[in-house]
C-alpha cells in the first residue's frame, strides 16, 4: 500500500471542492442579484412614483423591502443546504440547514465532523454569505437614498 502524497491529496480533494464551491457561489449570487434587483424596483415603483407622497407609505415599503432582502438571505441558505444534501455532504435536511446557516456568515463549527473531501465547503458558503450580505447592504443604501430623495421632495412640497 502506497502513501498518498500531499500533492495527490490536494488535487483529489481541493479541486472538486473548489469547483463545487465556485459553482454554488455563482448560483447563490445569481439568485440574490435577481431578488435584490426586483426588490429595489418594487420599492421605487411603490414609493417614488406616487402623486400624493406619504411618509408612512414610504416607510412601510422600506421596511417591507428590507424584510424581502432578509428572506432572500434565508432562501440562499436553503439553496446551499439543498446542494450539500444532494451531493451527500450531510446525511439529512436538518444537518444541511444547520451547516448552511452556521457557515453562511462565519465559518461554523461543523468542518471537523464533515466527511473527508468536503472541509473547504463551509469556506465557500462563508464567501457567498459575505458577498450576499454586502450586496444586500448596498441595496438597502440604494433604497435609503431613494427614500431620502422622496422625503426631501415631500418636505419641499409641503413648504
Amino acid at each position: 500500500m502506497s502513501s498518498i502524497s500531499a500533492i495527490d491529496f490536494v488535487f483529489q480533494n481541493a479541486i472538486p471542492q473548489t469547483a463545487f464551491g465556485i459553482f454554488m457561489i455563482g448560483i447563490v449570487l445569481g439568485f440574490d442579484g435577481f431578488a435584490y434587483g426586483w426588490t429595489i424596483r418594487f420599492f421605487r415603483a411603490n414609493v417614488g412614483q406616487r402623486p400624493n407622497p406619504s411618509m408612512i407609505r414610504a416607510t412601510f415599503f422600506f421596511i417591507l423591502c428590507t424584510q424581502l432582502l432578509a428572506l432572500t438571505q434565508l432562501a440562499s441558505i436553503v439553496i446551499w443546504a439543498a446542494a450539500i444534501l444532494l451531493v451527500g455532504v450531510t446525511p439529512d435536511w436538518f444537518t444541511s440547514i444547520r451547516l448552511s446557516a452556521s457557515s453562511y456568515t462565519t465559518l461554523g463549527d461543523f468542518p471537523s465532523s464533515m466527511p473527508g473531501g468536503w472541509h473547504l465547503t463551509p469556506a465557500f458558503m462563508a464567501f457567498s454569505g459575505l458577498f450576499s450580505f454586502a450586496w444586500a447592504s448596498s441595496s438597502i443604501i440604494s433604497m435609503l437614498n431613494s427614500l431620502n430623495k422622496f422625503l426631501d421632495a415631500e418636505n419641499k412640497s409641503t413648504d
